[in-house]
């Protein structure tokens, strides 16, 4: 027994380093499954199987929503909208930003800590390329990272990644991030919502 605990002790290092390695990768092969079994690009899918768990259902959610910013599992769309058809706006909307704020605080500190390497798994190599030339431009940088939390068809997981490699502060990170963030999330909500009953009213109406 003493001859296997100072084995144990002698090469724990290694056999701490070899047990993350296979919990990463049996994670990714996780990740991967459940991309590819098109679970999470169901709306409907998604929202009878958070119902189903009843009181924990807006935990369940919240954890989704984090972890979809950090590894994107399923598109920040659908979240949004199975956010409010189960909790209704005013709820959904909150889970939503909480959800999406915890993420993009994590990603920020993952890419000050392990770097440029580590930002660019998650995205295309062409994404990449296309925003990395941001991180050498200074207060620059600081305006594009407002404009992009404000307006839609950016990249936000990844911009958050970038402002971890750059000087931004993490005061400045969270003050830009909850001046622009939150209300322009909420008004795209009520916008896709709204637009979409809208235009189903109309279609309807022409029958």
């Amino acid at each position: 027994m003493i001859g296997i605990k100072q084995l144990l002790k002698k090469h724990q290092k290694i056999i701490v380093q070899v047990t993350s390695l296979i919990g990463i990768f049996l994670t990714i092969l996780l990740v991967l499954f459940i991309i590819n079994s098109g679970f999470f690009s169901d709306p409907l899918r998604v929202q009878e199987w958070i119902a189903g768990y009843g009181s924990i259902g807006p935990w369940l959610f919240l954890a989704l929503t984090y972890i979809q910013v950090v590894i994107p599992i399923m598109p920040g769309n659908v979240s949004t909208v199975v956010g409010i058809m189960l909790f209704g706006i005013g709820m959904g909307s909150f889970l939503n930003i909480l959800g999406i704020f915890l993420g993009s605080v994590t990603n920020f500190y993952l890419a000050r800590k392990f770097g440029r390497a580590f930002a660019g798994y998650f995205v295309k190599q062409q994404t990449y390329d296309k925003y990395i030339g941001w991180v050498n431009k200074g207060k620059r940088f600081e305006r594009f990272f407002v404009i992009s939390m404000i307006f839609p068809g950016f990249p936000d997981d990844f911009i958050c990644l970038i402002a971890g490699l750059t000087k931004m502060t993490w005061r400045k990170f969270i003050f830009y991030f909850l001046l622009a963030k939150p209300v322009t999330l909420f008004i795209y909500t009520l916008f896709a919502i709204y637009g979409l009953d809208f235009l189903y009213n109309f279609v309807h109406s022409l029958k």
